[in-house]
Parts: structure tokens; sequence; C-alpha cells
């Protein structure tokens, strides 16, 4: 065991549960939190979009500019910087200072973000193999539902004479982020030879050559997008528009979300089909369907129908693009291909969330227009980049 708890790897997988299960235990409850403290909807998008934002320049700025050696410090930084942030949001909690409240979770949002996306870098600098982003994903998944799980069963209920609201979830969450905080300060990370920096030019010179990368960035943005649009703020969706309790919203949302991790298993195994076209209506073509019958019914029932077909089908066929992309880009550009997939990914997820705090107030029925419009012109590119994929397949056969 002791050789295990000396592992560097073993440390940042330790940290990895403790942060993940903090993410869990808040991250959930974040909009309602922001909504208790009587921030309106269109307000809470636009906190989460800027934050994703910020996400992104800060990102870019890690990949070109801190060397691989550094990223421990970085994180680190930005650990602490995320507790102060976080015990500011306590102190202000019921405060109705609006100003401060939306500034602070703006950076407490992008800094947990800026965490996440940075530890598989740093794992990558120290080990490079499949089976230390499997543990990654895994580790990172399982802490994260548990700790989700545990405070949806404590929420309203009175835990040692104090009653488990949205500022005890922040306070839990603050707890395990300063343990994991602890764990990774004491982790001394040896890192290899530094390698030459990855340069914006050359960067760009070999996505010229291979424009076909663009078309899966253009796909991973607009799908984003229409996730956002519908699921931007799925709690508060839940909560409001559909009258769920917090409770019932909380176990529809982590229900949904094990049984998608469960189903990707099955669809890898079984359900993978040769065609990707067919592929494709599972994952997407049948999100459409509920996206009309909504648009053209008007009916709750069908709004409920297609957040719980969005959140099933959340890690079914991922490997439809990206494992077919990210595997076939020179490895030289493989991590920079990863930062650029994140990245589009929450430009898309900012601006679909931007439209969601826009119609939130709609009735059910122009609440999923948009989505419809982005959905079409989704399903539109992703048919032209199976048709690229079939050529680079082709072309190297």
């Amino acid at each position: 065991m002791k050789k295990y708890m000396d592992s560097p790897m073993f440390r940042i997988l330790v940290f990895l549960a403790l942060f993940g299960f903090s993410i869990g235990l808040f991250d959930n409850y974040r909009i309602m939190w922001m909504d208790a403290n009587g921030l309106s909807p269109t307000t809470i998008s636009h906190i989460i979009s800027i934050s994703s934002l910020v996400t992104i320049l800060c990102l870019f700025f890690f990949t070109f500019k801190v060397s691989t050696d550094q990223l421990h410090k970085g994180i680190i930084v930005t650990l602490a910087l995320t507790l102060v942030t976080g015990l500011l949001l306590v102190l202000l909690n019921g405060t109705a200072n609006d100003f401060w409240i939306k500034f602070l979770m703006l950076f407490n949002m992008a800094f947990t973000q800026l965490i996440l996306s940075s530890i598989y870098p740093l794992m990558m600098n120290m080990q490079r193999d499949d089976i230390i982003y499997t543990k990654k994903g895994l580790v990172e998944s399982l802490s994260n539902k548990l700790g989700f799980l545990i405070v949806s069963i404590l929420l309203g209920k009175t835990l040692f004479s104090m009653t488990i609201d949205y500022n005890s979830c922040l306070i839990l969450s603050l707890l395990f982020t300063f343990v994991g905080f602890i764990v990774l300060l004491c982790t001394h990370v040896e890192t290899k030879k530094e390698e030459q920096q990855l340069k914006i030019k050359e960067a760009v010179k070999y996505f010229n050559k291979n424009k076909v990368f663009y078309l899966y960035f253009v796909v991973s943005i607009v799908g984003s997008i229409c996730w956002g649009t519908v699921l931007g703020m799925p709690m508060l969706t839940l909560t409001e528009n559909l009258h769920f309790s917090s409770m019932t919203a909380s176990f529809i949302i982590l229900g949904m979300g094990i049984i998608s991790n469960l189903l990707s298993m099955v669809v890898v195994k079984y359900l993978n089909f040769k065609n990707d076209y067919i592929n494709l209506f599972f994952k997407y073509g049948a999100r459409g369907i509920f996206y009309f019958l909504t648009l053209i019914t008007g009916n709750p029932l069908f709004l409920i129908m297609t957040i719980i077909y969005l959140l099933l089908t959340d890690c079914l066929y991922n490997f439809l693009f990206g494992g077919f992309f990210i595997n076939n880009i020179d490895e030289k550009y493989s991590l920079f291909m990863t930062v650029l997939k994140y990245c589009t990914s929450l430009i898309g997820d900012a601006i679909g969330v931007f439209i969601c705090g826009l119609t939130f107030h709609l009735p059910i029925r122009w609440m999923v227009f948009p989505t419809c419009i982005i959905f079409i012109i989704h399903i539109t590119l992703s048919c032209i980049l199976i048709k690229k994929k079939k050529e680079l397949v082709t072309r190297k056969a």
C-alpha cells in the first residue's frame, strides 16, 4: 500500500477523486444557489456563458505559454483561487450583493473547469497510455456521481442541528476541495525533459492542410449549442418550468447519467453499427424527433421526454466522431487537438446556455424552437462529416 501512496500518479488520482467528489456535491446545485440568491435565469445563463469563455482563454494560455513542468504549480494556484472565491461566496450568501456574487461565481466556475481540463495534460506529462486516460475518466465520473448522490439524499435534511441547504453544499464542496488541495500540494511531480512547446503557426499550418478537422470542430460547436439550448440549466428547467422538486430533479439527472454510462458499455460492445448514419440516428436523430414533437404540441410531457433522452444518450456513441479524428491526427498535435475539442465544446455550451436563458420564460413550444433550427444545421453538418470520414478511411486503405 505504501508503494501506491508514494506514487505521484496515485496521489493525483486521489486528488481527482476528492475534487470530483467536491464538484458532485455542489456543481449541480450551483444554479439553484444563484437562483436562491435572487439572480434571474437570464443572468445565471450569462454567468455560465462568460465563465466558459474565460476558461477557454485560460486554457489557450496554459497550452501555449505555460510549460508542462510548470503545470503542477499552475493547478495549485488555480485551486487556491477556487477556495478563496468559494469561501467568499459562502460569506455572501443571502446578502443580496448581486455584483460580487456574479463576479466571484463567474471566476469560481471558470477555475473549476480549468482545473479539470488541466489534470490530464499533467498526467500525460508523467505517463502516456490509454490506461491512464481510462482511469482518469473513471475516477472523475464515479466520484462526481457519488458526491451528487450523497448531497441529493442529504438536501433538506437536518444533520448535527444544521439543515443542509444549497450553501451547505458549497461549504461541503470547499472542504473536500481543500483536502484535495493539500494532497496535490504534497505531491512531488517529476516531469520529463521539456519538449519543444507547440507553436501556433505550425499548428495552424497543419490544420490548414487537414481542413476536415475544422469541420469536426464546427460540428462539435453546433452540437454543444443544441445541447445547451435545452439543457443549459437542467436543475432550473426541471424545478421551475416542469415543477419537479429539487430532490426529484436531482435523481432524474443522476439516474439518467448512471444509466447513460452503463448503456455506453453496451453500445460499444453490441450496438456499434458499421453504418455511421445508423449510429448518428440513435445519438442525434432521435433527439430531433423529440425536439419537433415538443415544438408541435407544446406539451410539457414531450419536454420531459426530450430531457430524459438527452441525458440517456449523453455518453452513447461519443466515439462516432471524437475517437476517429483524435486517433488520426499527427501525434505532435494530439494534446492540442484534445484542448481544441474541449474549447469548442465550451464555446458551444456558452452559446447554448445564453440562448437557454433568453428563452427560459417563454412557452415550452418556443423554448425548443431555436433548438429545432440548430438541430437541422447540426444533423446536416454531421452527415457531411461522416462522408468526409469515409473518404479518409478509403484513402488510407
